[in-house]
């Protein structure tokens, strides 16, 4: 389920993706009219500086993305991952400004609309077999601080879901409520921000950076833990690599979020985005905001799969439009492309991964976001970046 904002602030479809009906309803001021996060300044500017490539990975690259392909699992009879443009995107409709462009979509027509923000593919549920896939892709970036550089490779995987639900773990009444209306399991259609990031320097990998609601987790190569690749590894940010260089990641029930593999019933938990006053809870599972929860997840069944390598520019990662149907109630509206997963300040790979690293006491991460943020504008402060620059740096350079 991404991640994203409104004019307004976070995007009231991954926000209220952690609300209970009740309270999604009160933010009012979003609608299937608001233009989908795509419209948000800074975007354009950043991908004109940093055009995305229209080839797909090259063999060299594929053969980088094989070797550290992630395991997936999965919980017995949990909803799988699908491949995008025969699966999800070959039963449905394609929209423009309202009218019906075409009850026959498929890859060469979406991307025919792929710049067009009044865009939208409404999806019809169906009950034939669907095919596991990944799509995977490199980015390459440099962390720079204080004179020094370090060129990083970034291997990038996003699996797709044909709807993301909420929570599972949610406070009883509002568990209750969902459930009630059906809608915990459909929250909105589309999710294919699920994504695991693998960072090499110099051909050796040096983190892995999960997506988690509207942030990123990243750990770090580290001294293994009293849980190791057992289990998540909590507030210490680190990890051991794996023997067969593939990491092993869990798929949350209902939402869909990824997070470090253990076969046990596990609770993590979980924010609409990652600030100053939710930090505590983040890292600790203690102090819940109101609006907060847990992600539940149970490594029971490993999922194989296929790569796929699509162009940087295919509309799988560059949709302007709506990938989903919009729907009335608040937060519900599909999303844009994969790209647009953060904050424009945020695009630059090496930003993410420096900001995804949280392994601080509570009062250094809180002091360090605060820095970092402007939560009433939802801008990144540039000036912000270095002190999570200076603690990655710490962790895995010096």
């Amino acid at each position: 389920m991404p991640r994203w904002l409104s004019t307004l602030g976070f995007s009231c479809l991954r926000l209220s993706g952690l609300l209970s009906i009740s309270a999604a309803v009160l933010l009012t001021a979003c609608s299937s009219n608001e233009p989908t996060f795509s419209a948000r300044p800074g975007f354009e500017q950043y991908f004109s500086a940093n055009p995305p490539s229209n080839q797909p990975a090259t063999a060299q690259e594929q053969q980088l993305l094989q070797r550290y392909r992630p395991r997936i699992y999965l919980a017995q009879g949990q909803t799988r991952f699908l491949d995008f443009y025969r699966d999800y995107i070959a039963s449905g409709e394609l929209y423009s400004a309202g009218e019906l462009i075409s009850k026959q979509v498929d890859a060469a027509l979406l991307n025919q609309y792929r710049d067009d923000p009044s865009a939208e593919f409404r999806h019809s549920p169906h009950q034939r077999p669907t095919t596991p896939v990944v799509y995977a892709k490199v980015n390459y970036d440099a962390l720079e601080y204080q004179g020094r550089r370090w060129p990083l490779t970034f291997l990038s995987y996003n699996l797709a879901f044909a709807h993301s639900g909420l929570l599972q773990g949610l406070p009883g009444w509002q568990q209750w409520l969902v459930e009630s209306t059906g809608l915990h399991t459909d929250w909105h259609q589309l999710d294919h921000y699920v994504s695991v990031t693998v960072a090499l320097h110099q051909g050796k990998p040096i983190a892995v950076m999960l997506q988690q609601h509207n942030y990123q987790t990243t750990y770090v190569l580290g001294a293994a833990d009293a849980q190791g690749l057992q289990g998540p590894a909590v507030d210490t940010h680190s990890l051991q690599w794996p023997a067969d260089q593939r990491i092993a990641v869990d798929v949350a029930k209902q939402s869909n979020e990824l997070y470090l593999h253990s076969p046990k019933l596990t609770r993590h938990p979980g924010v609409s985005f990652a600030s100053a006053d939710s930090i505590a809870f983040l890292k600790t599972g203690k102090n819940k905001p109101m609006m907060a929860g847990f992600d539940m997840t149970q490594g029971e069944q490993e999922q194989d799969y296929s790569l796929q390598f699509l162009a940087a520019t295919d509309a799988f990662y560059q949709f302007k439009g709506r990938l989903g149907a919009g729907r009335s109630l608040p937060g519900r509206d599909g999303p844009p492309g994969a790209d647009y997963v953060t904050l424009p300040g945020l695009m630059p790979w090496a930003n993410r991964l420096v900001v995804g690293f949280r392994a601080g006491s509570i009062a250094q991460e809180q002091a360090k976001i605060t820095a970092l943020l402007d939560e009433e504008n939802f801008v990144i402060r540039a000036e912000g970046l270095a002190a999570y620059q200076k603690d990655f740096i710490a962790a895995v350079f010096d």
